[in-house]
């Protein structure tokens, strides 16, 4: 899926519209978002897709491991 495929799926419903983690981490993948799949948390490769997709609530789900702004 596209960038702005899983924005509006995202944020089509409450609960990401059924995106799961696997899905994440394909996007990742197929966006170049990390070469670090294996040693990243997935909540920072969901992080990072949600930034990468313009997801709207995208800082609500920033790690705490990546500091401040």
């Amino acid at each position: 899926m596209t960038p702005q495929q899983f924005k509006q799926r995202w944020e089509s419903s409450d609960d990401g519209n059924g995106i799961t983690y696997a899905d994440i981490a394909e996007c990742a993948a197929d966006w170049g978002v990390t070469n670090c799949l294996d040693i990243l948390p997935i909540d920072a490769v969901r992080y990072l897709v949600l930034k990468t997709a313009g997801v709207n609530d995208a800082e609500n789900y920033r790690p705490n491991t990546f500091g401040t702004n």
